[in-house]
């Protein structure tokens, strides 16, 4: 591309206006600059003057829904609403580092790339019993792969705030599936990936921020439930996976077994030069021996 390519970045919120305040002032630090912020507010409080006082200079769009949708329809909302080139997430609750929109732009512009992300730490925060603020009380770089398709169909490695996703993906991918509440950018990562290959960035430019009571996950009881429709969808590419893992493991089982015998028999040999080694070495001491001897009792 020759100029900087647009970028939307959806923000999906839900009563939480405290945390989406620290969420935009993120997006104003930003040292990438040619955004625009879209922020869906599912049906909770109002927070729209929010945005001229934390995104002051930066263009953005409001969506408030009437109702709670749930947190799958706000983000297709947004990406709905979208007009950039590409498009990135950030949630009420995580963060951004400064140079988080400008290393994925820089990673995929220059080729126009579909799909690439960047690492996140995974921060937990706790209360502070006397003051009742919140503390960052440990810091994790707990996701940091390559990409490699078929590991999706195991489980999700890139958190969704990690992403820069070239806005015509969506096209060929299709929509969130908003019949699941929760790992809704697990599923739509597995049909993306099927599709395009991702660039990864080896780079830590934000955060995906955990409080210690849970309040930062609204939809629990959700998650086994989610997790078993995820994968009895993708149940015959999974099977197809394991069965690939365990030709690998077993082939892998046998490549050891066999350089274990190897080994044993190097290590035989070694045993064996070694007592050979100390046979020949009694030899010499012996033939010194008798040689000293041999000078000691020779006449003058």
């Amino acid at each position: 591309m020759n100029e900087q390519p647009l970028v939307s970045i959806i923000v999906r919120t839900y009563n939480r206006p405290e945390r989406l305040q620290e969420c935009l002032q993120c997006l104003q630090k930003q040292d990438y600059r040619r955004m625009e912020i879209v922020v869906v507010n599912d049906g909770g409080v109002e927070v729209e003057h929010l945005l001229p006082v934390e995104l002051g200079g930066l263009d953005y769009r409001y969506i408030r829904n009437p109702e709670n949708r749930g947190r799958t329809a706000a983000l297709n909302i947004g990406v709905a609403a979208a007009s950039g080139d590409y498009i990135a997430f950030l949630d009420d609750d995580d963060g951004a580092l400064p140079h988080h929109i400008r290393t994925l732009v820089e990673a995929a512009a220059p080729q126009w790339l579909p799909v690439v992300y960047s690492d996140v730490l995974n921060v937990t925060f706790e209360r502070d019993p006397q003051t009742q603020a919140w503390r960052r009380v440990k810091e994790q770089l707990i996701y940091s792969f390559d990409f490699e398709r078929n590991n999706f169909l195991l489980a999700n490695y890139i958190p969704i705030n990690c992403l820069l996703i070239r806005r015509d993906c969506f096209d060929a991918a299709g929509p969130f599936d908003e019949s699941l509440s929760i790992y809704e950018d697990w599923e739509f990562l597995i049909r993306l990936s099927q599709k395009y290959p991702f660039k990864h960035i080896r780079a830590v430019t934000g955060e995906y921020r955990r409080r210690d009571d849970n309040s930062n996950i609204l939809e629990q009881e959700s998650y086994p439930i989610n997790e078993r429709v995820v994968k009895r969808r993708y149940r015959d590419q999974r099977d197809g996976v394991f069965d690939e893992i365990f030709k690998r493991t077993f082939q892998q089982q046998r490549e050891i077994r066999q350089r274990a015998g190897q080994f044993d028999q190097l290590l035989r040999q070694a045993n064996h030069l070694q007592t050979q080694l100390a046979e020949a070495q009694k030899i010499i001491l012996q033939l010194q021996r008798e040689n000293s001897l041999l000078r000691t009792e020779r006449p003058s």
